[in-house]
């Protein structure tokens, strides 16, 4: 719900500034429409082309946004592929980061009590 709700704002302050920045001087940004679609485009670094944003300011917020669709997909496939841990610091080892069942830490093999939300 976080990364959906940051990718929301994010879009619709881009958005914003999209509009705000190149509808006086392009013609092919008449509406917020108009600019939700170039941002979104870029946003997924597809770019069809039909509507480019004007000057070097245009070029950088285009940048911009592309910068940040890659970003956000990177981002995607990290938290898909990555298997989830929690930050429990082990205390013989220092080590941080458990897999949220683990009862021995697997650097040195202290046995964890990593508090949970479950049942006692």
């Amino acid at each position: 719900m976080v990364a959906l709700a940051n990718l929301c704002v994010f879009l619709f302050v881009m958005t914003g500034v999209v509009f705000e920045t190149q509808h006086r001087q392009n013609a092919q940004i008449g509406n917020y429409a108009d600019a939700l679609y170039f941002t979104v485009t870029a946003l997924t670094t597809t770019g069809f082309g039909d509507i480019t944003l004007e000057g070097t300011t245009g070029r950088m917020i285009s940048v911009a946004i592309m910068i940040v669709g890659v970003t956000l997909f990177l981002r995607l496939a990290q938290v898909l592929f990555r298997p989830a841990k929690v930050r429990h610091r082990c205390p013989a080892c220092g080590l941080i980061r458990h897999d949220p069942d683990a009862v021995h830490c697997k650097h040195c093999g202290t046995v964890l009590h990593i508090e949970t939300e479950g049942a006692n």
